[in-house]
């Protein structure tokens, strides 16, 4: 029964000895799954990092976009803004010039009437003068520039 003993004492010895070996690689693969767990979230951790970073780069340069155009659009807005005073500006003088024309036109015309009037009303007295001067003197004196049809 030695021999059905040593039989059991190798069997549990390799029995053991493949425990212990079956514990060192179960612990190594555990180890290497724990390193591998740890290099995953610092992994994980640089991703989501960098992916914050360039979020926040993207926001950044969104924002930036959007105030370079905003910046276009007031000025454009300006521009136009002033292009349109300049021709409300335009137009005003315009007019103005032209109610000047109307009223100097207006002037002229009133002016021409008056004138107009006065000689008309001035013309009996002109040719009754001319009629005593000619009786007086004899000779035909002219006044003014206005002649007798």
């Amino acid at each position: 029964m030695a021999d059905g003993q040593t039989d059991w004492l190798a069997v549990g010895a390799r029995r053991t000895r493949a425990q212990r070996l079956l514990e060192a690689v179960t612990a190594k693969e555990e180890e290497r799954m724990r390193e591998l767990l740890r290099r995953r979230s610092r992994l994980k951790a640089l991703l989501h990092h960098e992916e914050a970073n360039y979020r926040q780069e993207l926001q950044e340069k969104y924002w930036e976009l959007e105030k370079d155009r905003l910046e276009r659009r007031v000025k454009a807005a300006e521009e136009l803004q002033a292009r349109e005073e300049d021709e409300r500006m335009k137009f005003v003088l315009r007019a103005d010039e032209q109610r000047r024309k109307q009223q100097c036109h207006y002037y002229r015309d009133a002016y021409s009437r008056e004138i107009q009037k006065y000689l008309n009303e001035s013309r009996p007295q002109e040719i009754t003068l001319r009629n005593q001067m000619t009786k007086a003197y004899g000779v035909q004196k002219k006044m003014s520039a206005v002649q007798d049809d």
